[in-house]
């Protein structure tokens, strides 16, 4: 049976009336997700939009951050790529909760993607890892990701992991000319280490 909690409307946000805390663990209760429901519906004017509507304008805002992004990729400006990426992600992970998840995921994974090549890029090896291993997580069969970790995994010098990493993109894309040749040179350099 659960404990009736007081609310209260503080900051237009609702927290438990003793506390005055949106997660309080006191009373076990956590009110951000009527908190974000309401944040989205305010944005909307109130307006639930039809089941798995996607809001074009957030959609937009993401896929223009990406691209600058990989402009500045491609200019080698990683670290205002980086930036860029990181704006995007910060707006995608703030889709009203009414939305579809699966484009949603995608969208994420390929962003966290572009920023660990970024952080590669800039021999930001943990970073690098973190976003590598989100991207597997949010599309465990996209090639990439596997790719993104196991040259992260390189750069901290955890060969075996890394050519393991290399192995399970493989498996997902066994035509994936760009992880034959990792693989390849990764065996290679480890074969020399142990000489």
């Amino acid at each position: 049976m659960s404990a009736v909690v007081d609310l209260q409307i503080h900051n237009d946000k609702i927290v438990c009336a003793q506390h005055k805390n949106e997660v309080c663990s006191e009373c076990n209760q956590s009110f951000v997700e009527i908190n974000d429901m309401t944040r989205h519906l305010k944005s909307n004017n109130g307006q639930v939009p039809a089941p798995g509507a996607v809001l074009p304008l957030r959609t937009q805002q993401i896929t223009k951050m990406r691209e600058d992004g990989n402009v500045h990729f491609r200019a080698q400006r990683h670290q205002e790529a980086i930036a860029a990426y990181t704006n995007a992600i910060n707006v995608a992970f703030d889709r009203p909760l009414w939305e579809p998840t699966g484009p949603a995921r995608k969208e994420l994974a390929v962003l966290l993607c572009n920023r660990s090549a970024a952080y590669i890029a800039r021999k930001e090896w943990v970073d690098a890892l973190v976003d590598a291993e989100g991207v597997i997580e949010l599309e465990h069969t996209w090639s990439k990701g596997h790719f993104r970790l196991g040259r992260a995994l390189f750069g901290l010098e955890r060969m075996a992991e890394g050519i393991e990493a290399l192995k399970l993109g493989l498996m997902c894309d066994p035509d994936s000319a760009e992880i034959q040749k990792a693989l390849k040179e990764a065996e290679a350099t480890l074969t020399a280490g142990d000489e």
